[in-house]
């Protein structure tokens, strides 16, 4: 009996706090966000399983939900409709990363069937794509040149990267994926040198 009447009180609270926050009303949202983030944390980090990417998730997910409280129709789903903000929010991050592997995949393949191609040319040989190789990461800018260094000399993982260049691991993800897309394009002749 306990129970229900502080469940009860606890939902009529919430519902008290929607109300508000649907009015506009900011600390109210801020309120909400207290009581449900660490649920929305939970959510992401099942979906991602990376604790900052989970972190920025939730964080976009809030951004989302404070913009869109006004179309939530029945303030009792408030928590199934934050919930599935969330999800959606991972699961875009998620097929982003997927797409951003297979482009980095995609360039790595491409950059080693051209190591290994017969050259059309008897001066062209693997030595002189190396040398335009390094050619072409040197003509990176600074930190590009840092991330895919580290990156392939070193073996270093991303988060690695991000801890040794001081910059959240979704930068450095956004730099190597541009670095890979600048080194293309310097190999294919794309830029002038």
């Amino acid at each position: 009996m306990k129970a229900d009447l502080l469940n009860e009180n606890f939902l009529h609270e919430e519902i008290t706090l929607i109300r508000r926050a649907r009015a506009g009303d900011r600390e109210a949202f801020g309120q909400l966000m207290e009581t449900h983030a660490p649920r929305a944390y939970r959510i992401a980090f099942a979906i991602l399983r990376n604790q900052s990417d989970a972190e920025d998730t939730v964080q976009e997910a809030f951004i989302t939900a404070y913009k869109s409280i006004k179309k939530l129709e029945k303030e009792g789903s408030f928590v199934s409709w934050l919930s599935r903000i969330v999800a959606t929010r991972s699961y875009d991050l998620l097929r982003k990363r997927q797409r951003e592997r297979k482009t980095v995949e995609s360039t790595i393949s491409t950059l080693k069937v051209g190591m290994s191609q017969p050259a059309s040319n008897p001066a062209e040989s693997k030595q002189d794509f190396d040398l335009d190789l390094r050619e072409a990461i040197t003509r990176l800018p600074e930190l590009h040149r840092l991330a895919i260094l580290l990156r392939y000399s070193e073996d270093a993982s991303t988060d690695e990267i991000a801890r040794i260049l001081n910059r959240p691991a979704g930068t450095i993800r956004r730099i190597l994926s541009e670095s890979y897309r600048l080194l293309r394009l310097y190999l294919e002749g794309g830029e002038s040198r």
